[in-house]
């Protein structure tokens, strides 16, 4: 029973709102109204994007529009309905979870709208999409509950349960519908509103005698989910548009009052309030609720955007205040994977785009909407792109969010115009973004212009946090080849995945170490059992066991823990003592096998155009630790030093029990023979414009067996590697790897036979369970000393050096003369006759040497240098 409290009628409280009452009489008013009408069609005319806008659509529908003069049953009858009488459904029922339907019941005396009868899109028993038909190739007035599609693995059709399809190609006519009704208002050709108009009139007539789906919360009014209501937002802007031609040409109003408040009320009080569902049905919801021509029932809904909160057990929605308070980061990201950014924020943004035409000035009172519009860039890699962790695939900050942000922010004249706008030039400047393909939303509402603000460039941040994933990124470079940036994350948050402390690593113009993102669909095995799971991630698995506890592989939150951040340079916001070094220390403790885990990831810019990745990962499960390393490629070879290729032989990846991480779901797997001392791997990959990438893999000599195999194909790999499986590496300890971790050092390049590194060995003598010290030696001489150590107290002494602390690098010249020392939250770092000592508390250094006597030094806490012999305090700088 639904909670009493929650549909008590609230008054609003207009002082706050400021709403400014308008006819219902009125329409347009929900985008745009007439008043705007010839400043639309001017900017048509005066800009190349929006008339190009227009006339896509313009070509698009217009085709429609012509067959229909003399055929108007033809776009009728291939909109989907049940029409057999008997079967024209009033009540579907799903199978109590929202998943599928089981049922329907009623009769009404007219076609009703067929509801999708699952919750995905078809897919094959292995995962491959299914086509669906297109408007041209559906049965006319079908009464059959299956369709004909496309079976993308045998290029052959197949009769199979529509699901989705049905809410997706009833979209597709209710867009056509959309365009003909913005056209007919611009242009005042009735033919198009007729199309229309006949659409919207088939479809009101059998919505108005249908209920919401009996059954779980999750599910819709003419959709198994609520989610799925959107497909028909088109139809409901499209009653705004062609309201006065509905009237004067005699078209049946009665039938559009019901429906609307259906989808009001059911968008209200369903879907779920604790992820992202509420939000990305907000836009149709405020849509819906302005068209309600009665008052009392408009200002009843908008009570529950606006301020009150509907929650019922998981079911009903967060207002706009608790929604700022509880998912927007401080800096405005949603608290989901950067995928799942932009479906509910987008929608969140239009919603309050239509609020505010309407007289209720949310942004004015939420400003944390105008970060929220152009928040994800901060996190992108420098492509643009953002990490993939999570059920998600690799989406880029929304230019969509952004121009309608434009919009209200140069209303009311905010501070934040200049930041948007130098994302915005980010994404136009890096061919991510063209105003000509924003669609009926950009021709109608964006700007004609972009404001005229400082031409300031975006403000990319050193290094960043997302706390609630544990995500926290080092970038070094945005330019979109020569930048570096990796991401270490892993936490339990809605839609996470299970993957203990995973990393992405970003090279020549692409991300190279990918994470896998989501499978088919949350349902399906692969996802469930590799996906979601440890075996898909660049992570280390322990006991060939770990899990989330209980085990999960689903949508929704995984019981995982989460990493925690030991230390961190730059620390997120801070600009960073060295312009060639950063790095992050992380921990994790994987309860399903109680094992305690490090991971020092770091970075060394050995030119404006070279660098490379360390990554030391420590795991003191004392049965097995697997590291897995997943990259994009055709092809990875394990070679000796020189390039020549190492032998290697096939075998089954070692599984322990249910195989929780997905071992098995590796293909092709052959183990290295006979490896010894220092060798490296290299993965060959094509980017996106088909040019040859390379990410080289160094491996200090250990006892570890190394494997390579192909995974999966993923969605996260680039359209170059779309439907491909991609090759990988595993190493695998049959004991702890705490006291000897994994090492690897990773150098993105253009060229095959390596970057400017040619070795990288680890200093044994100086490596135990508390430090590590590797050397990496350079084509043209040079080499850097590496040291990680587990605190800041963690010492190593060698003949001529000595460090103590989290971090460091010691960077020696082609003669073997020192250039540069840095310490990463230490207390000393030295070389020769040169140290670095902090004052105090451990900090972070960086000094060059430009000469016997010369040097340069930046430091975030006071220190001391001695060098040699001159001994200075440097405080705070």
């Amino acid at each position: 029973m639904m909670n009493r409290a929650i549909v008590v009628f609230f008054i609003l409280n207009v002082s706050l709102f400021n709403f400014c009452a308008w006819s219902r009489e009125v329409h347009p008013h929900i985008l745009v109204n007439n008043a705007e009408k010839e400043s639309i069609l001017e900017k048509i005319e005066k800009n190349d994007w929006a008339a190009s806008i227009f006339m896509e659509h313009y070509n698009a529908v217009t085709p429609y529009v012509i067959r229909h003069q003399d055929d108007p049953e033809w776009i009728l009858s291939r909109y989907l309905m049940n029409r057999a009488e008997g079967k024209r459904y009033t009540h579907a029922y799903d199978n109590g979870t929202g998943h599928f339907l089981v049922g329907y019941s009623g009769d009404a005396p007219v076609p009703t709208v067929r509801v999708s009868t699952h919750k995905r899109s078809p897919v094959t028993e292995s995962g491959a999409p299914y086509i669906r038909p297109s408007i041209g190739e559906l049965v006319p007035n079908d009464t059959s509950s299956f369709m004909w599609a496309l079976n993308t693995e045998t290029n052959k059709k197949d009769f199979i349960d529509p699901g989705q399809f049905i809410s997706q190609i009833n979209g597709e006519i209710n867009d056509l519908a959309l365009s003909a009704a913005i056209i007919y208002w611009l242009k005042g050709d009735e033919s198009y509103a007729k199309f229309a108009a006949d659409i919207l009139n088939q479809w009101a007539r059998g919505a108005s005698y249908q209920e919401p789906i009996v059954g779980a919360c999750r599910t819709g009014f003419l959709d198994i989910q609520t989610l799925g209501d959107n497909a028909y937002q088109s139809l409901i802007l499209a009653y705004d548009f062609l309201y006065p031609f509905l009237k004067e040409k005699g078209y049946e109003l009665g039938w559009y009052q019901n429906v609307f408040e259906k989808f009001a009320s059911t968008l209200t009080f369903r879907g779920f309030w604790n992820n992202n569902w509420y939000a990305a049905v907000s836009s149709t919801l405020v849509y819906a609720t302005l068209n309600l021509d009665d008052t009392e029932k408009r200002d009843y809904y908008l009570q529950f955007v606006l301020e009150k909160d509907t929650i019922n057990g998981a079911c009903g929605r967060l207002s706009l205040a608790t929604t700022v308070k509880d998912w927007l980061t401080p800096d405005g990201h949603w608290k989901e994977p950067g995928g799942y950014h932009n479906f509910p924020v987008s929608n969140l943004i239009k919603a309050a785009f239509a609020l505010e035409k309407n007289g209720y000035p949310v942004f004015q009172k939420y400003p944390e909407l105008f970060d929220a519009t152009y928040a994800m860039l901060k996190y992108s890699f420098p492509n643009l792109y953002v990490s993939a962790f999570g059920d998600t695939g690799r989406a880029f900050q929304s230019p969509e969010t952004l121009e309608i942000g434009l919009v209200i922010a140069t209303k009311y004249n905010r501070p934040e115009v200049s930041g948007m706008m130098a994302a915005m030039n980010t994404l136009v400047g890096r061919g991510l973004y063209k105003r000509s393909s924003s669609g009926i939303l950009g021709m109608l509402t964006y700007l004609s212009d972009f404001p005229e603000a400082e031409s300031e460039p975006y403000s990319w941040p050193r290094s960043a946090e997302l706390d609630f994933a544990r995500f926290y990124l080092q970038r070094n470079g945005t330019d979109e080849e020569n930048g570096l940036m990796y991401g270490v994350q892993g936490a339990s948050y809605n839609h996470n995945h299970c993957n203990g402390m995973a990393m992405e690593l970003y090279g020549r113009g692409e991300v190279m170490g990918i994470d896998a993102g989501i499978g088919p669909n949350y349902e399906h095995y692969l996802h469930q059992n590799y996906f979601s799971q440890w075996a898909a991630h660049n992570t280390v698995i322990a006991a060939g066991r770990s899990a989330s506890t209980p085990f999960s592989g689903g949508a929704g939150k995984k019981n995982i823990g989460q990493v925690e951040l030991a230390a961190m340079e730059p620390m997120p916001g801070d600009s960073g003592v060295s312009p060639f070094h950063s790095f992050t220390d992380t921990r994790y403790v994987d309860r399903s096998t109680e094992t305690n885990q490090l991971r020092t990831m770091g970075i060394v810019r050995t030119s404006d155009s070279t660098g490379y990745y360390i990554d030391i990962y420590r795991s003191d499960n004392e049965i097995s630790n697997d590291y897995i390393y997943h990259n994009i490629g055709d092809t990875f070879i394990f070679s000796g030093l020189e390039g020549n290729a190492l032998g290697t032989k096939p075998t089954e990846y070692p599984l322990s029990g249910d195989d929780y991480p997905g071992f098995r779901f590796f293909s092709d797997v052959e183990t290295a023979e006979n490896v010894g001392g220092n060798f490296k791997g290299v993965f060959q990959a094509k980017n996106r414009e088909g040019n040859e990438v390379f990410m080289h893999v160094f491996f200090p000599e250990s006892s570890k067996t190394y494997y390579r195999a192909t995974s999966p194909a993923v969605k996260t790999a680039g359209r170059q590697y779309a439907n491909k499986r991609l090759p990988l590496f595993a190493i695998r300890s049959e004991k702890e790897a705490w006291n000897e971790p994994f090492i690897c050092v990773y150098e993105p390049s253009m060229v095959e036979g390596g970057g400017t590194i040619i070795s990288v060995e680890k200093i044994t003598e100086l490596c135990n369970g508390e430090s590590t010290v590797i050397q990496v030696q350079h084509a043209d001489g040079s080499k850097q000393l590496i040291f990680q150590g587990n605190d800041s107290a963690a010492a190593v002494t060698g003949d001529n050096f000595s460090f103590s602390g989290f971090f460091g690098v010691i960077s020696l010249d082609v003669n073997g003369v020192l250039e540069q020392l840095y310490l990463g939250e230490g207390t000393d770092i030295a070389y020769d006759g040169v140290r670095i000592t902090a004052a105090g508390t451990p900090g972070s250094a960086w000094m060059q040497l430009e000469d016997k006597e010369g040097y340069s030094i930046f430091n975030n806490k006071p220190v001391t240098i001695n060098l040699n012999g001159n001994v200075i305090d440097i405080p705070q700088l």
